[in-house]
């Protein structure tokens, strides 16, 4: 059988993906069950200690139970309100305290939308208002292969409808062969408009690809001038390969920043890493040669990896990750003090007694007790792993343990190594931060004085075998991942080419022991007081 373009079986897999104040913040020394407000400030609602309780089976799917990525904010005169698909987070202006409540957005369908794949012939158009008027835009495949994949479509299109025309304006983005030519892909992905921002009299829009199995596209953005109707493109450098998140548009007298939420995708995989929060700047007469400039973990105080949501409030910004919460002057992006962040965590009480903490995930024998302190009654929560091969069955019980914080640390050689990847071929700059070492911790980024891991910055592959990690033992023949650390903190003791040696300050605990609450803190980063120690190590590994 001759399989055309795109398999509908493939795709009805990924539609179904895509589709598939006084309180509040404890500080890590607090009890999370003693933390509601009875009289609650102003405007500002009191937490709902239900709706602070992790359970595990909480979310159909396991990528679920800790995707803490608000999906929408709104402003109120007392209020910043935080929408996740686990909880609405609610800042009171106030105070700046935060409330956890159930949250307000429906979750994700589990059912497949033969809609949503029939409109995949046919895209919608999507309306922008602007000086009044409507205007209707969208992307789309040239020629469309679907619904019965006959034709290889050769280019990605942009089309923009004004009022009272007759027919849309179309602009081509790029073809086939730019995109093989660029290393980034083989196959031409959908492409999707991501945000749409006017700007005196001009549109600004954003183009992003799916990508995966090959397919991928050229982020591009595009300007149209509302009063001659034409139609202009640029593909940043550092942004082409990136997919957007969000968009928003700033000014300063003849100065425009656009601002972008990025990641990348991959098979089975919506949620990877890439260049943080993004700006584009550039003037009127030359904006097709902007600047960029990118705030990541790696560089600033932002807290996540993936910028999901983005929102203007006055001169404030707001960015909103899976791990955390930003606010500062977007005038003062650059200022590492005028950042206010907070971030995400699970914590619990210790039970008096103590509990058994082992080295790794499937670990048969306890390496200490782990116990309450005077100067603190709680440890951090940092993941939740199954011990055992998980159904797909909604109602499939979950059988677990929880990696918590190990302030002693623990020491382990696991048999993966390190080298360097050149990636010659790039189209794309390598970022100051990176360094291009490939090893067992590559996940994790240097904050501080330590690796330190996200909650966003674990990629649960839906077609591998879950989450990576450090771990000497490696995969069971259930592929079972025996971790020794999946989002604990890291010190880098040693690296070859054959064999990685860290110090890794975290355990793993039965899930009968302990009762998790989510929470908000104030962030704990701060500037890296010490050197990546992978700067030293790279030019001693091999490279590849």
């Amino acid at each position: 059988m001759k399989i055309s373009w795109r398999s509908p079986l493939l795709w009805s897999c990924a539609v179904a993906l895509l589709v598939a104040c006084e309180d509040t913040a404890t500080n890590p020394g607090e009890s999370a069950n003693n933390t509601v407000e009875e009289t609650p400030t102003a405007n500002c609602p009191s937490s709902d200690p239900e709706a602070r309780k992790f359970d595990v089976n909480s979310q159909p799917y396991l990528t679920d139970i800790f995707n803490y990525a608000p999906q929408e904010i709104e402003l109120s005169t007392d209020t910043v309100t935080f929408q996740t698909i686990n909880h609405d987070l609610v800042f009171c202006r106030e105070n700046s305290e935060w409330s956890i409540l159930p949250p307000s957005i429906e979750p994700p369908s589990d059912e497949f939308d033969e809609a949503a794949f029939e409109e995949l012939s046919d895209p919608p158009p999507t309306t922008i208002e602007a000086d009044g008027q409507s205007f209707e835009y969208r992307t789309n495949l040239s020629p469309n292969p679907f619904p019965d994949y006959t034709e290889n479509p050769d280019k990605v299109i942009f089309e923009i409808t004004p009022p009272d025309a007759s027919s849309p304006y179309t602009l081509d983005l790029y073809n086939l062969e730019q995109l093989r030519a660029s290393g980034i892909g083989y196959d031409l992905g959908f492409p999707e408009v991501n945000g749409a921002v006017q700007v005196g009299d001009s549109l600004f829009f954003a183009v992003s690809s799916e990508q995966g199995e090959g397919f991928n596209g050229l982020t591009t953005l595009i300007r149209y001038d509302i009063n001659t109707n034409d139609l202009e493109k640029t593909q940043p450098v550092n942004l082409i390969a990136e997919q957007i998140t969000d968009m928003l548009v700033t000014t300063v007298d003849e100065e425009v920043t656009l601002w972008f939420g990025t990641k990348y995708s991959a098979e089975g995989s919506g949620l990877i890493p890439a260049k943080g929060l993004v700006t584009y700047t550039f003037t009127a007469d030359s904006w097709r040669q902007g600047k960029t400039a990118a705030y990541s973990v790696h560089n600033s105080p932002l807290v996540g990896a993936i910028p999901t949501d983005l929102t203007l409030d006055d001169e404030v910004m707001w960015v909103a990750t899976g791990s955390g919460i930003c606010q500062f002057p977007w005038q003062d992006v650059k200022d590492w003090d005028a950042w206010q962040c907070w971030e995400f965590i699970l914590e619990t009480e210790i039970p008096t007694a103590g509990i058994p903490l082992y080295g790794s995930l499937l670990s048969t024998t306890p390496i200490t007790t782990l116990t309450p302190s005077d100067d603190n009654e709680m440890t951090e929560v940092y993941w939740w792993s199954s011990m055992e091969p998980l159904g797909f069955e909604e109602e499939s019980e979950r059988l677990g343990r929880f990696e918590v914080a190990y302030p002693v640390g623990l020491e382990v050689t696991v048999p993966e190594g390190g080298y360097r990847w050149l990636n010659e071929d790039s189209v794309q700059p390598t970022p100051p931060w990176e360094t291009n070492v490939f090893w067992p911790g590559r996940e994790w980024h240097w904050e501080d004085d330590r690796f330190v891991r996200g909650f966003d910055e674990v990629n649960i592959n839906f077609l591998a075998l879950g989450a990576s990690g450090v771990s000497a033992n490696g995969f069971t023949d259930a592929g079972i991942l025996d971790a020794n650390a999946l989002r604990g903190e890291l010190d880098l003791i040693d690296m070859t080419s054959e064999s990685t040696t860290v110090q890794y300050f975290s355990g793993w605990v039965e899930e009968s022991q302990l009762e998790p609450y989510f929470t908000v803190i104030p962030s704990r980063k701060s500037q890296p007081a010490t050197p990546n120690p992978l700067e030293a190590i790279a030019p001693n590994l091999e490279s590849f």
